[in-house]
């Protein structure tokens, strides 16, 4: 086919070599070898094994570069050109035929024919069918939808020279397309072949075998990396480039890229497995394990609560008075107010005293307190037996008693049931009708169970004989309202009496402390865990890394067909993080169902949205750091070297 003479040549190399150092000796693959080839010629490389031909279609497919010499296509010197500028000049303007197909098992012919397709931003659905019109061309439409496994070797080949032709390439560059071939196929591959130089494409054959050369209307010869014939050579002409310099693709898209991740990973679905293993365990660990912590630290708070953190004291005096019990400030109608507040659960005025209590010839000097029913909601403080006593007890100043375990035990010695027994306190008789569960004893070890407890307004009468109090008890809905509530008390008080003749106090601090100290332990537990994330993302690595060494060829093929350094790098980072994020999210899945089998047996557990949500960061931040080496790796590796692994 003539050239267009007003045109530079399609491929011109000028004194181009190729070594290799070997050890101390230097291997001249490719030797001062100058060439010119046009457009629409059908050329044919020959040479016996090591000759150099291989070598001399790997520079000029771009997949390797001349030690020495210039090698420019359409003009442009391929040496100026930037690695992405290379990989959009395989895409669009060369396309590869392998002698060992070179397809990728996980894709069927179709999508092996599209791949390059994918390089060149052509929508799914429109490289797809554009496969489907080109397999059906070669006469394989019926077998679009099978996998190379299920191909013959002729099959196989038409297919590789379909994925040559998808992105309209001038060039097609068939590396002993034959080879592996029988006679009947071989012939249909050279067929196609001459038959896409008449629709117009540059064909370049790379064969040892002279027959199969002479299908070629050019037979180049090459031995020890010179050129030693040229039944036609092609003259060579110095004019400048007419077309721009190809312009880099843009990367795969994200959408893409995922894809292909999973598409990989599905058909090594058990290296993914155990890539997956890992993550599940360490997430899983994080999540169940800060699950724990967190409940146990609800459940001490909880404890505590019970004896009372929880709670505002409004005792009367000032803030420098050393002694308030007997200051005559606060009033059963501050009380009131102060329930109406918002926050507040419950309030219970107290007054209280030391006294004797007897029953028969026992007796025993406890804390007498006088109180209101709400005093047991305020105190979280359940019965062991009996009742207490009620607002109607209050409104009637009715002569009743609910005692502590320690009054109990002193008094009722002999098996006697203290529940409806009289006993003596202040010269008056009082009918026991319940007591209280034991508390054991206070933070400062005052013993909470020699309470005696009786109605306010019977003290009031009976034991007091005054109407102040002398502690009010606020209990707060909850402990982070304490200082909102607090200050809205001191407000209500200094409103009521004018004056700052009262206290308000609360016990936020031993509670900042006990959670203070069950962070810390919530926290290492999770570090522990967090261990087993990272030995996961280890895993991760190692596993990407056996990935990448098992996948070569498949890289080479990639970056043969378009695919830039950055593509690969892309590639191999998304896989990495589509496997931590999957795991990340059966891991989640994993710790919350431990949890909650773990809080069926009693271990207290409690949730909380920080922890599942750093565990799955910790999953995504481990796919792109332990992620990032291997796809490096990958992006790196030489097209040449990938694609001559068996």
């Amino acid at each position: 086919m003539a050239s267009d003479q007003s045109q530079p040549p399609l491929i011109q190399i000028t004194h181009v070599s190729r070594h290799y150092q070997a050890g101390d000796t230097v291997v001249k693959a490719l030797d001062d070898v100058t060439l010119t080839i046009n457009r629409g010629e059908f050329v044919a490389v020959m040479g016996q094994s090591g000759s150099g031909k291989s070598t001399l279609m790997n520079i000029l497919g771009c997949l390797d570069t001349p030690t020495s010499g210039c090698f420019r296509v359409n003009g442009h010197n391929v040496a100026d050109m930037t690695p992405d500028q290379l990989a959009a000049l395989r895409l669009k303007t060369f396309g590869f035929v392998f002698q060992r197909y070179q397809l990728l098992a996980p894709l069927t012919a179709r999508e092996n024919v599209a791949l390059p397709a994918t390089y060149a931003h052509v929508p799914s659905e429109e490289r797809l069918e554009r496969a489907e019109l080109l397999l059906d061309k070669l006469g394989l439409g019926e077998r679009a939808g099978h996998k190379p496994g299920e191909l013959s070797g002729g099959q196989q080949q038409r297919v590789s020279i379909a994925r040559a032709m998808i992105n309209g390439a001038e060039v097609i560059l068939a590396d002993e397309p034959t080879g592996a071939l029988d006679s009947d196929s071989g012939k249909q591959v050279l067929a196609l072949l001459k038959q896409l130089n008449e629709e117009g494409s540059t064909v370049i054959l790379i064969t040892h075998d002279a027959e199969v050369a002479k299908h070629a209307d050019r037979q180049i010869e090459i031995r020890d990396g010179r050129i030693q014939a040229d039944t036609a050579p092609a003259p060579t002409l110095d004019m400048p480039a007419t077309t721009d310099a190809p312009t880099a693709f843009a990367s795969v898209g994200l959408i893409e890229s995922v894809v292909i991740a999973l598409k990989a990973l599905r058909f090594n679905w058990f290296r993914t497995a155990l890539t997956l293993l890992g993550i599940i365990i360490g997430v899983g660990a994080v999540v169940a394990m800060m699950a724990i912590g967190e409940g146990g630290k609800q459940q001490v708070l909880n404890r505590i609560e019970s004896m009372g953190t929880n709670l505002l004291l409004l005792r009367p005096g000032g803030g420098n008075t050393r002694s308030s019990g007997e200051m005559a400030t606060l009033t059963v109608q501050d009380g009131e107010a102060v329930s109406r507040l918002p926050g507040v659960s419950y309030v219970a005025p107290e007054r209280n005293s030391r006294a004797t209590i007897r029953f028969g010839n026992r007796d025993y000097n406890g804390r007498i307190q006088g109180t209101t029913p709400d005093y047991i909601h305020v105190r979280d403080w359940g019965m062991a037996r009996g009742v207490f006593f009620t607002q109607q007890d209050m409104d009637s100043m009715a002569p009743v008693i609910v005692i502590g375990q320690t009054v109990a035990e002193e008094l009722f010695t002999n098996g006697e049931e203290p529940i409806g027994q009289y006993v003596f306190l202040k010269s008056a008789v009082y009918q026991v009708i319940g007591v209280l569960e034991a508390k054991g004893a206070t933070s400062g070890g005052s013993d909470m169970d020699e309470m005696m407890l009786i109605p306010l307004s019977t003290g009031r009468v009976r034991v007091f004989g005054r109407d102040h109090l002398s502690t009010i008890t606020i209990k707060v809905e909850s402990t982070d309202q304490l200082d909102e509530v607090q200050a809205s008390v001191e407000r209500l008080m200094l409103q009521r009496h004018g004056r700052e003749d009262f206290m308000v106090r609360n016990t936020a601090s031993l509670i900042e402390a006990v959670g203070e100290t069950q962070d810390t332990m919530t926290w290492l537990l999770g570090s522990v865990a967090a261990i087993s994330l990272f030995v996961g993302g280890i895993g991760v690595m190692n596993i990407m890394l056996v990935s990448v060494s098992e996948r070569r060829r498949e890289i080479g093929l990639r970056m043969a067909t378009g695919a830039k350094p950055g593509d690969i790098l892309r590639q191999f980072n998304i896989e990495a993080l589509v496997v931590c994020c999957f795991g990340g999210a059966v891991g989640l899945l994993l710790g919350v169902g431990v949890a909650w089998l773990l809080g069926q047996f009693n271990i207290a557990i409690a949730f909380s949205l920080l922890p599942p949500v750093l565990a799955f960061a910790s999953a995504v931040l481990v796919g792109i750091v332990f992620g990032h080496a291997p796809a490096r790796q990958a992006s790196r590796l030489n097209p040449i070297d990938a694609l001559a692994e068996d």
